[in-house]
Order: C-alpha cells, then structure tokens, then sequence
C-alpha cells in the first residue's frame, strides 16, 4: 500500500506520545496506540507493529483488562521474538510479570521478570534490570519472605542511585516502603513512602502518586490514625476515578469497609465492599472476590441479615476453592519459588485445620523449612555483602585510569605507582571473588577469614592512595596521623580495608569542602585502633539507634550529591564481627562523628 512519505515517522512519534500519557491517562493512550497499530499494519512496518502491540498490552493492564492486556501481549512477543527485537520483548514479558502478580500468579509471575532480567541484562539496560528486580522484590514481599525481598531491593536501589534513574527509584521506595509496612517498622515504611509520593507528583505521575497515597494511608492505619488514612483514601480516591484505575479501586473502596466494619457504621462499609466486589468480580480478581464476599458475610451477619450472610458465606467458599485450584496448577517450575508459595498455603491450611495434632505437625515441618531457609539467607547475606564491597576497587581502578589518561608527562616513576595501584587493587577484588566461590565456606554461612601478618601503615598509605583524589576534588583536607615505627598486625587485611574504606568514604561523602578529616593510628594496651574523624553534620540519637540496620536512613544527607542506599554501615557492623574488631561511635548533632575499630595486635 502507497502511504506519503515521512508517513512512519509520524506514526512513531503518535507512538511516543501515547506511551507518554499511559500512565495518567491510559484510555487516551490507548485509542491512539490502536490507530497505530492498524496503521503499522497498512504499512508492513512490523518493528513498529510490535511496538504498539505492546503499548496496547500495556494500557490494558493499567485499565485492569487483563484478558486483553495478555492476548496483546503475547502478540506481541511472538512478534518481536520473529524480528529479533529483544528490547522490546523484554518489556512485553516484564508487563506480563506484572499481570501474573496482579492476579496473584506468583509463579507465573518470576518466571516472566526472570525472562525479562536475562534480556536486558543482555543488553546492559541498567534502568530497566532495576524495575525488574523491584518488581522481583515484591513479589518475595507478597509471599512474606521480607529478607529476600530486601536484598531485591537492595540491587534495584544501587542501580537507581548509580544511573540516577527517577522511574525505577520511585517504583523500589513505594515497595521499600510497602514491606517496612508490612514488618511493622512503619517510622522506615512512612520514610520511604513519602520520598515516593514526593518523587511521584514531582514527576506528575498521577498513577505512582494515587500508589503511594494508598501505601501511607495503610501505614497510617496501622499507627491508629485512621482520620488521615480516610484523608489520603479520599485523594487517592479521586486520582484513580481519574484513570480508570479500576484494580486501585478495589483496594480502596475495600479496605474503606473493612474500616467502617470496624467502626460500626455498617451500611458504609457494606456500600463500599459491594462496590470493591462488583469491579473484582468485573475483573476476575479471584482472590479478592472471596475476601470481599467473606466480609460482606460479617456485615450482614452484624445487620441482623443471616439470609444474605450464609449467601455470601457460601460464595466466599466456593471462590476461594476455585482460587486455591488455579494456584495448585500454576505451580513455578522454579524450584525455591515453588517452595515458597507451599508454604504460604501450609499457612493457609493450618488455620483451617480443625485437627489440632495435624496441625502441630504442619507447625512443625513449617519451623524446619524455616530453620533451612534462615541458613540460605545467611549465604545469600554473605554474598550481597562480598559483592557490594567490589564497587570501591572497581572505582579507585577507574579513578587511576583516569589520572593516566588525562596526564601526558607521567614520570616512570609516577606511572609505576599508578600501575601498582591498579594491581594492588585488582588482587584486592579477586580476594572478595574468592571468597565468595568458597563452596565450603558458603555452605556453612561463614566467609573464610584469611590472617596474614602486614604492615599498619602499609594499610594506611593504600587507604591515603585511593581516597586523596575523592577528598582534594571537594575541597577536604584528609590528614593521616599513622604510628611512627613499623607495627606488625595479625589479621585479614581485605575484610579490614573495606571496614575503614567504608567508613573512610562515608567521611568525604558527608563532609563538606574546607572540612578536615582525620584518620589516625595508635597502639593501646595490646590493641591497634583506627580512628576517622570527621567535621561533618554528626548523628542523631534516632540515627544512632538504627545506623547499622539495612536500608536506614538517616538524617544527614551527602553534600556532593552523592548516593547512599544505606548498606554502608551494616556492612562495616557485619566484616566487624568476622574479624573480631570493636567500632564504637562518639558524636553530637552538628559537630561531626568519630568512629573507632579496634582490634587486637595478634587475633
């Protein structure tokens, strides 16, 4: 068929404008992704035909049809798959994650993201690995194993800093957030939540905002105040009548009447639970059709209505069957998931068990798959920690390149310094590498500690190499006050160079230019103690509480615009207790911070 000329290219950028609006007005988004499809069809442009059959795919799923959502998307993929469009087969799958996860097919679900991570990890789309594993994350959180999920996020959150990427930082805070929620640390979950929001209306997506209200109003509940969760219900309310969201719909007039039930005001609450049934049962909400029936069940029954009731109870019977079957035969092929979701249905089923002896012995094979998993954790624990601690030689090694490339005139002299550096620091990494391919050692749950005899200021002169450049490019002055005769030290001289490396870079990341940081050495009564002393904004007594805990954050923020994903510390607390060293923390707000390790001469 003769179309003008230039005709694809306005067709692709109708594309892009579509996929601009989808998330704040996705009906809009939808009509116009439609007419290019049926263009790209005229015009056998067919990388342009999957883009859009996608884009369709992907409107659908956020108007809650995901019947269509998935027969799009699937047309998605074939096609791709045939063209060799690995991009945008990677985002078609990743929707498809989303949709499983909606429904609750967990399963389902990782094995798309699965899919989707391998590709773009392929084709080295950081921005994008990084909402796929935050999406991973929450699909750990939606089956309560919180630890797994936090170590999701933990990735998702250091690509979103490294690549300065506002989407995928926006999407790991609401689910941060969701998850501190949902373990009870509600002070974090508020933190992370209200960075989202913020984030969210920022960037006007009306679609995150309404997301975020939802994630604060429940943590508001959970702190017992309900009037501003009513208050935050009512905003978001309005936002997701704006979209169409139907699914968020659902939620919201839900949890209303779970509210109001509570309350005693229950013709609310039946009025808002029949209308969160009505739109789940429009959109095959399996499980939160027979959660809704179920509790419209104890609203009747608080009407004096046992007639409507036993109706309801009965649909809430017979839908939750119906849901648990189609879970049993989407089982995952893969094999830790499907342990995971066998277990949450053990759960389910003890509390149905009238058998008190069947019962305690389902208790009893929960507590052992506990006991084995906690001792996985504890390895994967382990790793996060190893890998984590390759970033800094990875960046000291870029930073030398760098002064090479930039410099002409080095002296042989210079330039074997440079050269020694990047050695010392490459060996460095290949310890950590090796480390972690101790099988013996994972097994166990403990990193091998390797003892050597060195040097203090050996240690001290490589610390001054790789942080002076950091320190001189914001104007800090990094003074070392080393012990002044060589002193022998007995320990694992890696694990205690990342100790002070990270303590170090925390130091420069929080100080400002003309600030002093001092780092001194002094032997003590059988022991060698390390001290970092900065100038910098110091540490709250709430900061003090909870610095060595993962995700913390606290009050100070860098002054370079630097990252912090809040790992630093709990790092340093962990290689700590593996070498045997004490680190105690003196500061006041405002006046800077000093940390101390001490450790023994001969461990």
């Amino acid at each position: 068929m003769n179309l003008p000329e230039g005709y694809n290219g306005k067709l692709r950028k109708m594309l892009e404008e579509a996929d601009s609006l989808k998330y704040n007005e996705p009906q809009k988004a939808l009509e116009q992704a439609n007419f290019v499809y049926l263009s790209a069809i005229k015009s056998t442009d067919e990388k342009l035909e999957a883009s859009s059959l996608y884009l369709i795919g992907v409107c659908h799923e956020l108007l809650a049809d995901y019947p269509k959502a998935m027969k799009f998307l699937s047309e998605a993929i074939k096609l791709s798959q045939s063209l060799g469009e690995q991009r945008i087969m990677g985002d078609a799958l990743n929707c498809v994650g989303i949709i499983n996860d909606n429904l609750s097919n967990y399963s389902n679900a990782l094995k798309s993201y699965f899919k989707s991570l391998k590709i773009y990890e392929e084709l080295h789309e950081n921005k994008k690995i990084a909402i796929v594993l935050s999406n991973i994350g929450l699909i750990y959180t939606n089956i309560k194993d919180y630890r797994n999920a936090l170590k999701f996020y933990s990735q998702a959150l250091d690509i979103a800093e490294e690549e300065n990427d506002e989407e995928s930082l926006l999407v790991t805070n609401i689910n941060i957030g969701l998850t501190h929620n949902l373990l009870g640390n509600f002070e974090e979950s508020l933190k992370f939540l209200n960075d989202a929001l913020e984030l969210a209306e920022k960037r006007n997506d009306r679609r995150r905002t309404s997301i975020a209200l939802d994630h604060i109003a429940e943590t508001q509940i959970q702190i017992q105040n309900t009037q501003e969760a009513y208050r935050l219900f009512e905003q978001s309310k309005a936002i997701k009548l704006e979209l169409d969201d139907k699914k968020g719909l659902v939620k919201i007039y839900g949890t209303i009447g779970q509210m109001k039930l509570l309350e005693d005001r229950i013709e609310e609450a039946r009025s808002n639970l029949q209308k969160a049934l009505d739109i789940a049962t429009e959109l095959r909400m399996k499980k939160s059709v027979y959660e809704l029936h179920k509790t419209l069940s104890e609203a009747y029954e608080k009407m004096n209505n046992a007639e409507e009731a036993l109706v309801h109870l009965k649909q809430a019977y017979n839908k939750e069957l119906e849901y648990l079957k189609e879970e049993s035969d989407l089982k995952a092929k893969n094999i830790s998931t499907q342990l995971e979701i066998e277990q949450v249905q053990k759960e389910a089923e003890i509390q149905k068990l009238k058998n008190v002896e069947l019962a305690r012995a389902l208790e009893d094979v929960k507590k052992l798959n506990v006991n084995l998993k906690e001792l996985n954790d504890e390895k994967n624990e382990l790793m996060a920690i190893a890998v984590h601690d390759l970033k800094n030689p990875l960046q000291n090694i870029l930073s030398t390149a760098r002064v090479i490339k930039r410099s002409k005139d080095l002296t042989e002299t210079e330039l074997n310094e440079f050269t020694s550096n990047i050695i010392s620091q490459t060996d460095r990494m290949f310890n950590l590498i090796k480390k972690l391919l101790d099988h013996n050692a994972i097994e166990q749950g403990e990193l091998k500690i390797k003892r050597t005899i060195f040097d203090i200021n050996t240690l001290n002169g490589e610390l001054e190499d790789s942080f002076r450049e950091a320190a001189d490019k914001k104007g800090i002055n990094l003074v070392f006050d080393n012990i002044k005769e060589p002193q022998s030290l007995h320990t694992d001289k890696d694990v205690l160079y990342e100790i002070l490396a990270n303590l170090l870079s925390n130091a420069i990341k929080f100080s400002k230019s003309g600030d002093d940081i001092l780092f001194s050495t002094r032997k003590e009564n059988g022991r060698i103690k390390f001290e970092i002393k900065d100038s910098g904004p110091g540490f709250s007594d709430d900061d003090k509480g909870k610095m060595f805990s993962k995700f913390a954050r606290l009050s100070a923020k860098p002054t370079g615009g630097e990252h912090s994903t809040g790992l630093g510390l709990s790092i340093v607390k962990k290689l700590c207790e593996m070498i045997e060293a004490d680190i105690r923390l003196e500061s006041t707000p405002g006046l800077g911070a000093k940390f101390t390790i001490s450790i023994n001469i001969s461990a």
